[in-house]
């Protein structure tokens, strides 16, 4: 499920849809999902999410 984005939701669900559906399609991450693997917590190739939320973590 792609659900549960709190109050931006409405705004991102376009184009999350766009980047779930190619990986359904494809077999494959998107090229812009593709850094937000899993694997990078255990890579260590971690990378700079600060800009993602719209609030100070």
């Amino acid at each position: 499920f792609n659900c549960g984005w709190g109050t931006g939701g409405f705004k991102a669900t376009p184009g999350s849809g766009h980047v779930f559906a190619d990986l359904i399609a494809n077999d494959r991450p998107n090229k812009i999902a593709a850094p937000y693997s899993l694997d990078r917590f255990q890579t260590g190739l971690l990378i700079d999410e600060h800009g993602a939320a719209g609030v100070a973590h």
